[in-house]
């Protein structure tokens, strides 16, 4: 999938400025802490062509591919891929892959191995887990109107279904409650918790969007 050093969590900011790419992900978390991820990335043909033009046709230009899947899966205890297809349209790459985790703890490897966005604790009898998507502060103003123009229509969408009713809060950069996240919508209906954002409105957000989910 992605390296040690870029977290799955991160995977908007790390890829956007690079083209068009579009994240789906859906996890389900049963409980004995095992569950599955289904996850969709889109990428642009117009990108993805780009990876071609030095000869290296074999070779995806992101590390987004089947092999980086396996790579993952062989570093984190108790993550295995179930499936990964690939097809093309019109005008995306679309990749989808299945993935099973026996515990909470290779759950949170996949997420981030650094162990900095995304990360689990045990309080008072419940789970807690905080994650980060971080935009990119501090980007010039002229590279982000030209990639949100390129990244029309294409959006994060993450959610997690729990054993358990869901608690969620929107944290900042403090660890303090907010009543809203600086980009994108929060939701959290029973046991789903879930979070999506435009691409275009992730990357040029000044803040992270940190999440705190309980259950």
């Amino acid at each position: 999938m992605i390296g040690k050093k870029t977290p799955f969590l991160l995977l908007a900011a790390a890829l956007v400025f690079s083209s068009c790419v579009g994240v789906a992900t859906d996890i389900v978390i049963h409980r004995d802490g095992s569950g599955t991820i289904a996850m969709e990335y889109r990428l642009s043909r117009e990108f993805e062509s780009l990876g071609k033009l030095d000869g290296n046709e074999r070779w995806p230009p992101l590390p987004v591919g089947k092999a980086d899947f396996e790579r993952t899966v062989a570093r984190v205890e108790g993550l295995s891929l179930r499936s990964f297809t690939t097809k093309t349209t019109e005008q995306d790459v679309i990749s989808q892959a299945k993935l099973d985790f026996t515990s909470l703890e290779a759950l949170v490897r996949f997420l981030d191995a650094s162990g900095q966005r995304a990360t689990l604790t045990r309080d008072g009898g419940k789970n807690r887990l905080t994650l980060g998507f971080n935009g990119a502060p501090g980007t010039e103003p002229e590279l982000l109107a030209l990639v949100s123009a390129l990244m029309e229509g294409y959006s994060l969408n993450f959610s997690l279904t729990l054993p358990a009713n869901a608690e969620l809060h929107i944290l900042d950069g403090h660890g303090g409650v907010l009543t809203s996240p600086p980009v994108g919508i929060v939701s959290v209906q029973g046991t789903k918790a879930g979070f999506s954002s435009p691409m275009a409105d992730l990357l040029s957000s000044s803040q992270a969007v940190n999440l705190e989910i309980l259950w």
